[in-house]
């Protein structure tokens, strides 16, 4: 069951109990669409179509409904609530958005973190526009680890600003590496937080990223979570263990979604014209098969950022090596309060985007039987218990 708690934006502060009838959300980990060429990305959360009568606020005045769901001040707790949990486990924090009142009820967006943090610039209190003939020449110089550079960047951008406290721990801060960005505060078009962040998690080997939410006595806290350098992913010291057959099993509704080989990509980086630093990197051993031939497919990568010839290469390769084979996706459905020996079999709060499982498949008319091995990178669901899980894209098994 869910529990929703309306609580102060900057402090976390639990302000009231709420009733929210219906609602729809999702948590991922990094981009898990099956489609070539994608962007990592940073892990996202939502939180859409909530609604809800007045009737469920504890407030009998205009003002004091408008007091309860203000929209910047007032954020949003979803917590999920077993039997041993009263007040549930926080899963995800929103500050309320856009609200549309009616008569009878009211209606309202969640922003999350990284939503909040794309109207935060990384510019230091009274430099900008200071330098001499109005001008701005400060700099921000951060070394350590990617995920300390963007913890850095994130406090920054938060604490460091009137006003601009929010209910995060910014864990990894200081934190040792041999990495350095540069932000100079005349290029404030593109200091805009939340592409920072992305952008660190997007380039090589960058780090996974998000934002949990966790109780903190009566308040709510998010904690950054991130990959370090050495093992970048999120979630990898536990192992779930799932099971589906059409005679039973801890899942049901598994799908497989199916994409071909991309064989070629012709990649671009810095410079115009003829000075265009260009490669071409591809892998035609499907194409050249005398059993059953693939017809070419192909592909185009650009990165104008991309000034040095060895690092475009490397992009390119990471890209058709992802991709050089067929390539099927698993998701699969599982209702939370399930239990197995009286126990849940993974109640929210315990498995997360990120996770490995072990998803053992027996019977299946489209995929052998087998112990498939995979990494979580989405959940969704709404009010229900019901919730899809979303496996990492792997090579097609059966070619």
């Amino acid at each position: 069951m869910w529990n929703a708690y309306i609580t102060d934006t900057i402090t976390g502060d639990v302000i009231s109990h709420i009733d929210l009838p219906s609602f729809a959300w999702s948590i991922t980990v990094s981009d898990a669409s099956l489609a070539t060429l994608k962007q990592k990305g940073t892990g996202s959360d939502t939180v859409s179509g909530v609604r809800l009568p007045w009737s469920s606020l504890d407030a009998a005045t205009p003002a004091a409904r408008d007091e309860l769901l203000t929209p910047d001040r007032r954020a949003i707790t979803l917590c999920h609530r077993t039997s041993m949990d009263d007040m549930g486990m926080p899963i995800l924090w929103g500050a309320i958005g856009q609200r549309t009142d009616t008569h009878n009820d009211t209606g309202f967006t969640l922003s999350s973190v990284m939503t909040l943090l794309q109207d935060r610039y990384l510019i230091r209190e009274g430099v900008y526009g200071t330098a001499p003939h109005g001008t701005s020449t400060d700099a921000i110089t951060i070394n350590g680890s990617l995920r300390g550079i963007a913890a850095q960047i994130g406090w920054l951008c938060t604490n460091a600003k009137p006003g601009g406290q929010l209910p995060i721990d910014w864990h990894y801060r200081g934190e040792q590496g041999k990495h350095t960005r540069t932000y100079d505060s005349w290029d404030v078009q593109n200091l805009q937080c939340a592409t920072l962040l992305t952008n660190i998690s997007n380039v090589e080997n960058g780090p996974d990223m998000g934002f949990r939410p966790r109780w903190d006595g009566d308040r709510v806290r998010i904690d950054y979570v991130a990959g370090s350098d050495d093992d970048i992913r999120i979630g990898q010291t536990i192992v779930h263990r799932l099971t589906w057959s059409p005679w039973g099993g801890t899942v049901d509704d598994l799908t497989i979604d199916h994409l071909g080989a991309v064989h070629r990509i012709y990649a671009s980086g810095s410079g115009t014209d003829k000075n265009q630093l260009c490669h071409l990197s591809q892998d035609l051993h499907l194409i050249d098969s005398r059993d059953a031939p693939y017809p070419l497919r192909e592909a185009v990568y650009s990165d104008s950022d991309t000034d040095k010839l060895d690092l475009l290469i490397s992009h390119a390769d990471g890209y058709l090596q992802a991709n050089a084979r067929p390539l099927m996706q698993i998701k699969c459905a599982i209702t939370t309060m399930s239990t197995t020996a009286g126990e849940p079999i993974s109640p929210l709060g315990t498995i997360w985007p990120g996770d490995l499982v072990e998803l053992s498949i027996n019977g299946h008319a489209a995929l052998p039987d087998g112990l498939y091995e995979c990494r979580l990178m989405e959940m969704s669901g709404d009010q229900t218990e019901k919730i899809t899980l979303v496996f990492d894209p792997q090579p097609n098994t059966i070619i």
